[in-house]
């Protein structure tokens, strides 16, 4: 009997804690997604994930790779609706909407809880594209401990890159005054704040130390598949990529090569559109999305601004938000966390517990996980 070909189906993934108020969706009910399924799928098997992040102005069913794209992956595509991943500003609210905290709380434990997926960070693998860039390397940060693979596709990387300009914009393009909406700044808040540097991947970058990291953009000249498609478009999405994307990419590059972050960087020539995009995401699949990558680092630092989160052999908890980007730095059993405004509550996957204040220095591989002041 022949093998069943890669099918698209499309379901939804519930939203309990109304992270994404409905007016933030573009149709009514729970948020939806499409997952892909590769060719001859047996749901008793256990399958590579790649989590598909789509970019601005569109929702999961224009982002959704389809049928013609061959890899031997599950490959969800959740709704994006011009929410930058992120959990919003809004004047210290951080939320309504909360997609960050959405796509972390919900998404990840749903397609777990949904599709058998192999375990190890090597299979899992998270993609985007413009917006979906910014995405994927921030949520590939946040959750460093589980995506062994970010690719970037002409990703908007940058968000303080001119930007008093930029952060504006982000509002004004996802309608934010239309929804009801008027905070200043409502996405990341204070262009040169802390919340908004604890939000940029380019500032984050260390976060990806342990990761593969593929980085592909156009250098907005347009590309013969460009212009062979639709000569204005081209014209158009060479227009944007060539002065906002393109550099956006090169501080990525080159903050990752200040932190000893390896990037696989590929500029073309290209802008923001359709035929580009293809070739990106083809160029993607080809480099590889699932080498091997560590597991267990004995050494690693994250920086962040969220609540809570986990991140490789630890969880976290702080009593209040941070009021600054809060690092934490392992080696060797030994945690350090920086200053947050708010003491925290560390977890170890071997269940040892403390609740401390910060800045402290915390000697996991104790076994009574003593507080190393």
């Amino acid at each position: 009997m022949a093998s069943v070909g890669p099918r698209l189906v499309t379901t939804t993934i519930p939203d309990p804690q109304d992270y994404v108020p409905a007016k933030w969706l573009p149709y009514p009910g729970q948020p939806r997604a499409d997952v892909l399924l590769p060719a001859g799928y047996d749901p008793a098997e256990r399958y590579p994930l790649v989590l598909n992040l789509g970019g601005l102005g569109g929702d999961y069913a224009k982002a959704a790779l389809g049928t013609s794209v061959h890899i031997n992956a599950i490959v969800v595509t959740p709704e994006p609706y011009n929410g930058w991943y992120d959990d919003w500003w809004n004047n210290g609210k951080r939320r309504d909407p909360a997609w960050e905290s959405y796509f972390l709380d919900d998404v990840v434990p749903w397609i777990l809880h949904h599709y058998r997926i192999r375990p190890q960070r090597r299979w899992h693998a998270v993609i985007g594209i413009s917006m979906g860039g910014l995405g994927a390397t921030y949520l590939g940060g946040r959750l460093p401990g589980f995506f062994g693979t970010v690719a970037s596709l002409s990703g908007f990387l940058d968000p303080q890159y001119f930007g008093a300009i930029t952060q504006e914009g982000m509002g004004i393009v996802s309608a934010a005054p239309l929804r009801d909406d008027h905070a200043s700044y409502p996405v990341l808040g204070p262009p040169d704040g802390f919340y908004a540097t604890g939000h940029n991947p380019t500032r984050l970058v260390q976060n990806l130390q342990h990761t593969h990291v593929f980085l592909t953009t156009g250098t907005g000249v347009p590309s013969k598949a460009g212009i062979d498609q639709n000569l204005v478009l081209a014209l158009g999405g060479g227009g944007l990529e060539g002065p906002i994307i393109y550099p956006m990419n090169v501080l990525f590059r080159q903050a990752a090569q200040r932190a000893g972050v390896a990037v696989t960087y590929v500029p073309h020539p290209g802008g923001h559109d359709g035929p580009d995009f293809s070739k990106e995401l083809a160029a993607a699949i080809a480099w590889g999305l699932f080498k091997p990558v560590v597991d267990h680092p004995r050494t690693w630092t994250n920086q962040t601004v969220a609540t809570s989160g986990h991140l490789w052999n630890i969880s976290y908890r702080f009593d209040r938000p941070p009021t600054a980007v809060v690092r934490f730095t392992a080696a060797y059993g030994r945690l350090t966390i920086s200053h947050a405004g708010s003491a925290v509550t560390v977890e170890t996957s071997g269940g040892c517990r403390i609740h401390t204040a910060t800045p402290a220095t915390l000697d996991l591989a104790s076994r009574d996980c003593l507080v190393v002041r």
